[in-house]
């Protein structure tokens, strides 16, 4: 047995409308109607219903059920199981090709024009696939109100729906977004966090060397010969030698050389010449 319609998703689409060819009406040309909408929607398990209007002066309506539907997939000829022509039938309303095509009564030898009194619902899925025809029943008031009523709340409701879907749809790709940054950030400070630890310790041996350098004291080097190496004497040698030095200058001169002057002789350098 074919399954039900319990997950069957409304259909929304744009219908469009032409006179039959064999059509007798004053109104031969399309340029004349208003745009028309349908609604493809599960009317409960076991059936579907069509709705098609232009808000104004025509609508429209069909039922099938389960049998009906499985009637029309033999005389179009669409094989496969129940649940491909289903998908069929969804795509082909959900296809650009959709088009209502409307009869008139009127004959040859009236003057008067009523209208389309008839109507059928054409689609397929793409050019050369089966084609499905459903024949449309027109509505009357108070039906015929109801019928827009249904299909405008049905648009509004599909419509709340696929805005609510984006936009959960973006919250979960912003908190997506988020997370990834904030695992980013946590994985580049677990990775700077060394390095800082190493900057700082290298920071640290740098200043300790040059401290150590500004306490140690200059030494005083005498060298004119930059080529020689200096000689660094240290303080105690260098008192030695002075005292020595010193020793040396205070020493007396023996008796027997000691020069004996008595007095002065002057001498005339011109008379000694």
């Amino acid at each position: 047995m074919a399954s039900g319609f319990e997950e069957f998703e409304p259909i929304f689409g744009k219908a469009n409308a032409e006179w039959e060819s064999n059509s007798t009406s004053s109104s031969s040309s399309s340029s004349c109607f208003l745009p028309f909408l349908f609604h493809f929607h599960a009317l409960d398990t076991y059936s579907l219903r069509i709705h098609v209007t232009d808000f104004h002066s025509y609508t429209w309506e069909a039922k099938r059920s389960i049998e009906q539907l499985q009637d029309m997939r033999d005389g179009i000829g669409v094989g496969g199981s129940w649940v491909e022509f289903v998908d069929y039938l969804i795509e082909s309303f959900k296809s650009d090709n959709v088009k209502l095509v409307l009869r008139t009564a009127k004959s040859q030898s009236s003057t008067s024009d009523h209208g389309a009194t008839s109507a059928k619902l054409i689609a397929h899925k793409s050019k050369g696939m089966p084609r499905i025809s459903i024949s449309l029943e027109k509505l009357m008031e108070p039906s015929a109100s109801d019928a827009m009523a249904n299909l405008s709340f049905g648009l509004f409701k599909a419509f709340r729906s696929k805005n609510n879907s984006a936009v959960k749809e973006e919250q979960e790709q912003s908190n997506y977004l988020r997370r990834a940054s904030d695992t980013e950030q946590a994985k580049s400070e677990r990775t700077q966090s060394p390095l800082d630890a190493a900057l700082l310790l290298k920071r640290q041996k740098l200043q300790n060397l040059s401290m150590s350098d500004k306490a140690l004291p200059a030494t005083k080097v005498s060298n004119p010969d930059p080529a020689v190496p200096a000689k660094v004497e240290s303080p105690k040698k260098s008192s030695a030698q002075d005292i020595r030095s010193t020793k040396v200058g205070k020493r007396a001169v023996p008796a027997y050389r000691r020069a004996k002057v008595r007095g002065a002789v002057l001498e005339d350098t011109e008379d000694g010449q």
